[in-house]
């Protein structure tokens, strides 16, 4: 029988992921949806790009929306079983299991979008100037590249030092902006989420370009 390797990072549920009911959580997905569409639109217009990507794509639920803009979409995602729900959700998209986020089996200039949501926020300082390295490597010249992550610096939960914990870490529009240099940022723009979440400031959307 094949061994199945073990994973060195404490691994994220569904439960973790989704801190909402239904109907909440229904309505944070229509207003993330149309808020990450209406921003890449502005940027894009009414144009298709070559290739778009979503750096820690989990199940897909913010992917999908690349699939309005382009005909190759690649999702990359560290946990086996986001991975497989992917797979099933979204056949058209390529959806790459990765041990981990800051080594990405693509070569350098692969996309013209690459989109990463609320992810680089549960990455420790370690990690995450490797993640945005990968991410200014694999955008090509002219592309874009869409955060949306915590803001508050004052926010620190978790397992801030293990590289393999569970965090939250907020940075400021500043830090990424540095993270993802020599790339310009080019807008910013509130998350919305649904108004009986507890939390009025929940990040920050960020766009660069190449």
């Amino acid at each position: 029988m094949k061994s199945v390797p073990s994973i060195p990072w404490k691994t994220w549920s569904l439960s973790l992921v989704v801190d909402a009911d239904v109907p909440a959580f229904a309505l944070r997905t229509y207003l993330e949806q149309f808020d990450v569409r209406a921003i890449l639109r502005r940027a894009i217009g009414d144009r298709r790009v070559v290739a778009a990507c979503d750096v820690g794509c989990g199940y897909g639920r913010m992917t999908v929306v690349l699939g309005e803009l382009t005909d190759a979409v690649v999702g990359f995602e560290r946990q086996p079983e986001f991975v497989e729900i992917a797979r099933q959700l979204h056949p058209a998209f390529t959806i790459h299991q990765v041990a981990s986020l800051a080594s990405l089996p693509v070569p350098p200039r692969s996309f013209d979008l690459v989109l990463s949501f609320t992810v680089l926020q549960h990455l420790t300082d370690h990690v995450v100037a490797h993640a945005a390295a990968e991410i200014r490597r694999i955008v090509r010249p002219g592309g874009l590249v869409l955060l949306c992550e915590e803001m508050d610096p004052a926010l620190r939960q978790g397992d801030v030092l293990d590289d393999n914990g569970m965090c939250v870490i907020g940075r400021p529009v500043e830090a990424y902006a540095a993270l993802l240099s020599p790339l310009r940022l080019v807008d910013t723009t509130p998350r919305r989420v649904e108004p009986t979440y507890p939390r009025r400031d929940v990040g920050t959307y960020m766009l660069f370009q190449s």
